[in-house]
């Protein structure tokens, strides 16, 4: 079970996690010095909580001033330092509590982004502990926070207990953003362990909660979650409108292209290579990320394979080999070079998949990614490369997906893979 560190102790357990990392940026200062406030305050005495607080947030305040020479901050953390400033000010009261949490919300975000898990959960559990007079609402959020970073910390009785305590604040506060967060939780950890049933029962719960009061962001967590629920089980009739409405849900880039990148998978599982390889452009022409193009260009071979357009295809390897060499990815690298071993052997080019299945296995092996060895053994590229099955029967709201991302504008990746609009 996860135990919080002591700040300094989360920082270094994550620098030891990420090993080829000597820092995390800018703010690592000031991460350290509000967790350290938030410790201090978690130990103190009643009586001096309030003069504690407010030495902390002082402290803490000249980090929002550009003038003052310290860590150069971006709109979103000054936004969020403020707001813990004003928490730590005011620690005792509802309003100061709320504002605490708030803030912290961001920055723990961006820790968990940057890897700093360890000095996520805890900073989060310290807010909890001094935060404690701030509403059901902020509170169960905060919690359902630190219950997705013990998850991606791999525990997942921590997070499981911790979306319990979640469910319990909504329950009993009736507040349906906060039940919602828990359902999707819980629905995500069924679905890491495999228990796609009842997974998709949490998704469901937690969209009907969503739904009812339009939170949009917590609406799309559940359709993600749905989709690869429905995926699983190969409805690719529900799968694919449970995808559609998750992209049209997306408002960031990140969002947005990968749900993209999901339907495209989905197009191509359902016998629609087609409507896959116009869904992988689009994921490449809308992103600059050098581990989401490897994976794209990846599927456009793949479904370029399948449809016979050998044209395609060696663009895509192209791309793959110019990229390839620049990239300090190795993990994408070997996928996207089995990707191509797997294109070819469709294809039915045995010299070339050959080629590709032997670098792709090398580098696993050198690197330990066992999954990608497994995967890369003649075998199994030959049952990779078999025939797709017959296109899946669909009802006329999925035919009209597969029509929309058919119709999507890939942007660049028009030029670089050559590509007309489909009719």
């Amino acid at each position: 079970m996860l135990v919080p560190e002591a700040p300094l102790d989360a920082y270094r357990s994550d620098l030891a996690r990420n090993k080829s990392r000597e820092d995390f940026g800018g703010a690592d200062t000031i991460w350290l010095l509000t967790a350290h406030c938030l410790s201090r305050l978690g130990r103190a005495s009643v009586e001096d909580v309030e003069l504690l607080g407010t030495q902390c947030a002082n402290a803490l305040r000249d980090f929002t001033d550009p003038s003052s020479g310290g860590a150069s901050l971006t709109d979103a953390e000054v936004s969020d330092l403020r707001l813990v400033v004003e928490g730590l000010s005011a620690v005792r009261e509802r309003a100061g509590a709320d504002a605490l949490a708030q803030g912290i919300r961001g920055m723990a975000a961006r820790m968990t982004e940057a890897g700093a898990l360890s000095m996520a959960y805890t900073t989060v559990d310290l807010t909890r502990r001094v935060g404690h007079r701030a509403t059901d609402r902020e509170r169960g959020i905060l919690t359902a926070d630190q219950a997705m970073v013990a998850r991606l910390l791999g525990d997942l009785e921590a997070a499981e207990d911790l979306y319990r305590a979640v469910e319990a604040i909504g329950d009993r506060s009736g507040d349906f953003i906060v039940l919602a967060r828990a359902y999707i939780g819980r629905g995500v950890l069924d679905r890491v362990r495999g228990n796609y049933p009842r997974s998709r029962i949490y998704f469901e719960r937690g969209l009907e909660l969503a739904e009812s009061v339009d939170a949009r962001d917590l609406m799309r967590h559940a359709h993600q979650g749905l989709t690869i629920c429905h995926a699983i089980a190969r409805n690719f009739d529900r799968a694919l409108q449970h995808g559609w409405t998750t992209y049209t849900l997306s408002t960031s880039d990140g969002g947005e292209i990968e749900a993209l990148s999901n339907l495209a998978q989905l197009s191509l599982d359902a016998g629609y290579p087609g409507a896959a390889l116009r869904g992988f452009a689009a994921v490449l022409g809308r992103t600059v990320s050098a581990r989401v193009s490897l994976g794209a260009l990846g599927g456009i071979a793949t479904a370029a394979a399948h449809t016979r357009d050998l044209a395609i295809l060696a663009r895509a390897e192209a791309e793959v080999e110019s990229r390839v060499i620049t990239s300090a990815l190795p993990y994408e690298n070997a996928q996207a070079l089995y990707h191509l071993a797997t294109a070819y052997a469709i294809a039915g080019d045995s010299e070339k998949s050959e080629a590709f299945r032997t670098r792709a296995r090398k580098l696993a092996q050198a690197r330990g990614f066992f999954e990608i060895v497994h995967k890369t053994d003649g075998e199994a590229v030959a049952k990779a490369a078999a025939p797709l099955s017959d296109s899946a029967s669909l009802s006329k709201p999925s035919k009209d997906v597969l029509t929309s991302i058919s119709d999507l504008d890939v942007g660049e990746a028009a030029a670089v893979l050559a590509l007309t609009r489909q009719p």
